[in-house]
């Protein structure tokens, strides 16, 4: 239901956050583009703890940390996609443009991306997304845009049930503190789960809550709506 994010420079620090949050969550993404260094035996030994864990190695563009060539970033996608990674974040652009990569695996571990941390794009945009998803074999996504107003955010909520109609699990909700509530929200429409971090000034996105809010506010919603 939380998804915890991780965005650390070293494992040590790393493993630290993943023992504090595991007293809220078993869910975890590791934030990839923040680690100093990319270490294949030190991500597999973080693997072998007892938790699920989204492998994200976002890029710059779409609110990565660095700058980073697509072919390494590509390298450690099909890495990941063969480790045991509950998922593996791709950006559906970088997954359009490598497509001829991906098409072979295992597609229930691929969790195709799109952010747009400017715009609200149209509701027949988003329709068209979701089809080109589909012929493209996409079982779970994740789009998420900023909200200028409640309209975008419901928008989104209402997106995760099209979603569902053609067979995309979706996450979605809505960047910035117009959108915060979405980010709680999705899970009662159907998300499988939303995005959250430690504490406040950890966030990685706008809006993001620390998970002790985040469980707060979704209790307080949960007695709402019995």
């Amino acid at each position: 239901m939380f998804c915890l994010t991780l965005a650390e420079r070293n494992y040590k620090n790393l493993f630290e956050k993943i023992e504090k949050g595991s007293k809220y969550t078993d869910l975890f993404e590791i934030r990839a583009d923040y680690l100093e260094e990319l270490n294949f035996f030190e991500l597999e030994n973080i693997l072998k703890l007892p938790y699920k864990f989204i492998f994200t190695f976002r890029s710059y563009e779409e609110g990565g940390y660095k700058k980073i060539s697509d072919k390494i970033k590509l390298e450690w996608i099909l890495w990941a996609l063969k480790e045991n990674f509950y998922l593996v974040d791709i950006e559906w652009k970088f997954f359009k443009k490598f497509f001829f990569q991906f098409k072979d695996l295992n597609f229930d571990k691929a969790l195709i991306s799109y952010h747009d941390f400017k715009n609200s794009p149209l509701e027949r945009y988003l329709m068209r997304l979701l089809l080109h998803m589909k012929e493209r074999g996409v079982k779970k996504a994740k789009i998420v845009y900023m909200s200028k107003n409640l309209e975008d955010s419901l928008k989104l909520m209402n997106l995760i049930f099209k979603a569902k109609e053609k067979g995309i699990e979706l996450i979605s909700f809505g960047m910035g503190e117009k959108g915060k509530l979405s980010r709680i929200l999705s899970l009662f429409c159907g998300s499988p789960f939303t995005y959250v971090v430690l504490s406040k000034d950890e966030a990685v996105a706008p809006g993001q809550f620390d998970i002790k809010s985040a469980i707060k506010v979704y209790n307080l919603l949960k007695e709402m709506v019995k």
